[in-house]
């Protein structure tokens, strides 16, 4: 299929799988900044491999949506890390939807990241911004909202990132099911999790983890 037709089936499948998910509806220039970033990551996925979902509907669903469905979770929290952002979710679906929120967008690839500062200047996102490092070497401890939607090493990532939170800190991980299982058994601190189903998925949840009392 043509990239041209790729990228005109997606507004339509984004707008019908937006209503599916039960969101809130979107404005126009928020339809068409999510429909811009889908042609773009269309245009540098061949070159630097952002996602193995390009097909409209999948992507929509899978990135778009699923990203915009974590909006209803986040709280009075106004910072917003997402770690490990590569095509730029969830921080770009975020950015747009909640452009209240001022979002950083942590991806230590260097061409992923370039392609992150393209997106950011191409939709005007001014309540994004893109940070190019591995996550042990930037200091995350001022965020109110951590998020992250796929990490190599996750579970040994997020451990320790959980037991490093401090205060109201939370973390928001869009994963399957049984990394939240794994990471709830190995928690050396006690923890409340609380997860969320995603629609139109089997297997795939919100899973929000924080602390009843802040870490000493």
């Amino acid at each position: 299929m043509l990239m041209k037709q790729v990228t005109k089936e997606f507004k339509p499948a984004f707008e019908e799988v937006v209503s599916g998910f039960g969101l809130d509806a979107l404005t126009e220039r928020q339809i068409d900044q999510c429909a811009a970033h889908y042609e773009l990551l269309c245009r540098w996925n061949p070159r630097v491999n952002l996602t193995r979902i390009t097909e409209p509907r999948e992507a929509a669903r899978f990135h778009y949506a699923e990203s915009m469905f974590g909006a209803r979770f986040i709280e009075d929290e106004l910072t917003v890390l997402d770690i490990g952002s590569g095509a730029g979710f969830p921080a770009i679906p975020l950015a747009i939807v909640r452009p209240d929120l001022k979002v950083t967008a942590l991806e230590a690839n260097q061409k992923k990241s370039l392609f992150l500062k393209e997106a950011k200047d191409e939709l005007r996102l001014a309540n994004l911004r893109i940070v190019t490092a591995r996550l042990e070497e930037f200091d995350w401890t001022g965020y109110q909202l951590l998020t992250s939607r796929a990490l190599e090493k996750a579970e040994t990532v997020f451990q320790s990132v959980i037991e490093s939170m401090a205060g109201p800190q939370r973390l928001m991980l869009y994963c399957a099911e049984d990394l939240a299982a794994k990471l709830d058994q190995h928690l050396a601190r006690e923890c409340v999790i609380t997860t969320h189903a995603i629609p139109q998925s089997e297997s795939r949840i919100i899973a929000i983890f924080s602390f009843i009392s802040p870490h000493i």
